[in-house]
């Protein structure tokens, strides 16, 4: 990711690397070279098209923290805290466009040029949707009547649409089948889901410290979650009244916030979610057995099981 992030003034490349350099899970780069090895490719010759999704990933951090107002991701504070916000604007538009040119490098890679036009095509096409889901998860922050298919709608959009574009991208420059494309888009995108799902128990649920961040800050920021979607339409009007309470009110106190957290637990909607984490998984990993049985195939199914495991 360096590579395709350089630039010549010492200053603004080290702003540059700060979100790169920050870590995290790399799930996404991953998922795009054990799709490309899974259907026959090189996962070495790979690389740059595993990296081009990274960049877009990490561009959509910089701009979400900046719309959030977090301080702190993974630990490290956010570009924008450190460089202001308009900075932290320009810096992850510089690696949005970073991700396309290493994309594209996957010509020098001896890629066939057809192969990279239909991943440029799927990449462009997940960069639209994740931001239509942006938007929707922005509009909904002021809308009381959020329903749980609008909610699956707008993750499927924010977050589906990347994990499910970085398989199908390792699908096709790794040479994949039209049927293993499929394949590729039911799995990414029920990862995708159960990612962000997970993503949002885990804010109620992990240590701050794993999490990286303030635990209950969605309840802060008015995030219409699945777990809220659930919780309001089940909650008797007292506790409704609470949760409406405490969501997006950016002065409620720590105590306030762990009450509510409380009382999404005993509506029974933090275990919901993780048991439409767990139909989502399960139907995503049943779809790749089209694929032919090998390490990479195991690690797929590996990854989305950590998918429901996973504690940060």
């Amino acid at each position: 990711m360096r590579e395709y992030s350089k630039i010549g003034d010492e200053k603004i490349q080290k702003m540059i690397l700060h979100p790169l350099d920050a870590g995290g899970k790399r799930i996404r780069p991953c998922l795009t070279l054990l799709a490309a090895e899974a259907v026959g490719g090189d996962p070495e010759s790979i690389l740059p098209a595993a990296a081009s999704v990274e960049l877009l990933h990490t561009f959509t951090l910089v701009h979400d923290d900046i719309m959030d107002h977090d301080e702190e991701r993974r630990g490290k504070p956010t570009v924008h805290s450190i460089w202001g916000d308009e900075m932290g604007i320009m810096i992850g538009d510089t690696l949005y466009s970073s991700s396309f040119k290493a994309l594209i490098d996957m010509r020098n890679k001896g890629v066939e040029d057809s192969r990279v036009l239909k991943a440029v095509e799927a990449l462009v096409e997940a960069n639209t949707e994740l931001q239509e889901g942006q938007i929707m998860d922005m509009l909904f922050e002021k809308d009381d009547q959020v329903t749980e298919d609008q909610y699956m709608t707008m993750i499927g959009k924010k977050t589906g649409a990347l994990i499910e574009a970085a398989v199908k991208i390792g699908c096709i420059v790794g040479g994949g089948s039209e049927e293993q494309l499929e394949a590729f888009r039911i799995y990414g995108s029920n990862c995708g889901v159960a990612f962000q799902i997970k993503d949002d128990v885990l804010d109620l649920t992990a240590d701050a410290k794993k999490l990286g961040k303030p635990v209950g800050s969605d309840i802060r920021s008015g995030k219409k979650t699945l777990i809220i979607v659930h919780a309001l339409a089940k909650a008797c009007e007292e506790d409704r009244d609470m949760i409406k309470a405490v969501l997006g009110n950016d002065s409620a106190s720590d105590e306030d916030v762990k009450a509510a957290i409380d009382k999404l637990g005993e509506t029974g909607s933090i275990e919901y979610a993780d048991e439409r984490v767990a139909e989502l998984i399960s139907e995503g990993k049943r779809a790749l057995g089209i694929l032919p049985d090998c390490e990479a195939k195991d690690s797929l199914i590996e990854i989305a099981d950590f998918l429901i495991d996973r504690n940060m």
